[in-house]
């Protein structure tokens, strides 16, 4: 008797526990509002630039954005000082934690409602429509849905010409007001090896990139159109020695780039629902949205992943690190000192991927004005007064 008592006992402790441990679902949703909330748009966490904890912003089309002024563990909320260390060998470890810095943005979107954007940022697969950033690559594989963690499972590829491309395992998690005027859309790649068991990794020379969280807050507008607010901090792994400092302001006006495609895909949406006289409709399932909910199998169809063991909940300790590098604690690398490697030679190499981008960018930017110039040719050509045939039927 006193055996079934005990049995009885461990097992609803053991439910218990697992009943207490959050879900993906919260986990992240959790930490992107403290970013956003607690961190960005608090003054007394912020700081004034260029001493506080955000350098000054970048502007451009209504679009702010910052990043800051120290790197970050992706737990810790303290500055990490001395910055982060290079790891030469595989089997050498790290002198210092590595981190990297975290963006902070904010943008309005007009002629389109927050439902609007969420959408676009939310339908992850159609991304492959309309991001530059995913053209001429492997593109978006959709993993599953987790109904344990309530959470998506999505592998993307990012073109990186000339460099390798970047290849991401990212869980993503969504929250909305019933109004849907209150939307939530955040990614991370954290604590995502069960995502790897499903597809397995591009070859090299792609590299695996991490985005320790990514969060777009969307929120509407008395007067018509939503405010956006979103972070990210993302190891792209550059180059070595090109630090994510280096390649945020050296590329601030990609992300600008960015956010004018998902402005003018929401925009597009909401002309196509209202010329069909249709109503809003969310892109996800509603219990990967909205609170309370239970999982629904019919609802995401073949997404469905059955039996998959529970994630530990990231943002609970220091579980992740980042290893990009600062040049300012390369010199003090023990390999580098015993090999008497110097900042010239570090500077030479920065310069000849820097030089090797830029020939990359002219490149395009020749082709695309070639490009334009075959397109005006076959629009003056058409002479009978009929249209020219398109390249694509879509917007």
């Amino acid at each position: 008797m006193a055996r079934a008592v005990l049995v009885l006992f461990c097992r609803a402790a053991l439910s218990a526990a697992t009943d207490a441990t959050p879900t993906l679902r919260q986990a992240l949703l959790g930490e992107a509002k403290h970013r956003l909330n607690d961190w960005f748009l608090n003054e007394a966490w912020t700081g004034k630039p260029p001493k506080g904890r955000i350098d000054f912003p970048h502007e451009q089309d209504g679009i702010q954005l910052q990043i800051t002024t120290g790197n970050y563990l992706c737990d810790a909320d303290e500055r990490i000082d001395p910055f982060e260390k290079i790891q030469l060998d595989p089997e050498e470890q790290p002198s210092s934690p590595d981190a990297i810095p975290i963006t902070f943005g904010r943008f309005d979107v007009e002629d389109a409602d927050a439902i609007d954007v969420f959408n676009v940022l939310a339908d992850t697969k159609a991304q492959e429509e309309w991001d530059d950033l995913i053209h001429g690559g492997p593109g978006v594989t959709m993993l599953g849905d987790f109904p344990d963690e309530f959470a998506r499972g999505v592998a993307m590829t990012f073109v990186a010409h000339p460099f390798p491309d970047r290849q991401v395992f990212q869980w993503e998690v969504y929250n909305s007001s019933k109004k849907h005027d209150d939307m939530w859309v955040v990614f991370s790649t954290r604590q995502n090896e069960e995502l790897h068991k499903l597809k397995a990794s591009e070859a090299w020379p792609a590299v695996q990139a991490q985005n320790c969280l990514g969060a777009y807050h969307v929120v509407a507008l008395p007067q018509g159109g939503c405010h956006v607010v979103f972070t990210t901090q993302v190891n792209s792994h550059p180059p070595w020695p090109i630090t994510a400092k280096f390649v945020f302001n050296m590329l601030w006006t990609k992300t600008v780039g960015y956010i004018q495609q998902v402005r003018k895909r929401a925009q597009m949406l909401k002309k196509q629902r209202l010329a069909a006289h249709s109503q809003a409709a969310v892109v996800i399932p509603d219990w990967l949205l909205y609170d309370g909910k239970r999982p629904n199998k019919t609802a995401p169809g073949k997404l469905w992943v059955d039996n998959a063991p529970k994630t530990e909940p990231p943002f609970g300790g220091p579980d992740y690190l980042s290893d990009i590098i600062q040049t300012d604690s390369v010199l003090s690398h023990p390999v580098l000192v015993a090999n008497n490697v110097h900042l010239p030679m570090l500077m030479f190499a920065s310069s000849v991927f820097l030089v090797m981008g830029l020939a990359a960018t002219w490149k395009r930017l020749r082709r695309g004005a070639a490009a334009e110039a075959m397109a005006f040719d076959t629009v003056a050509q058409q002479e009978d007064g009929t249209a020219p045939p398109l390249l694509s039927t879509e917007a």
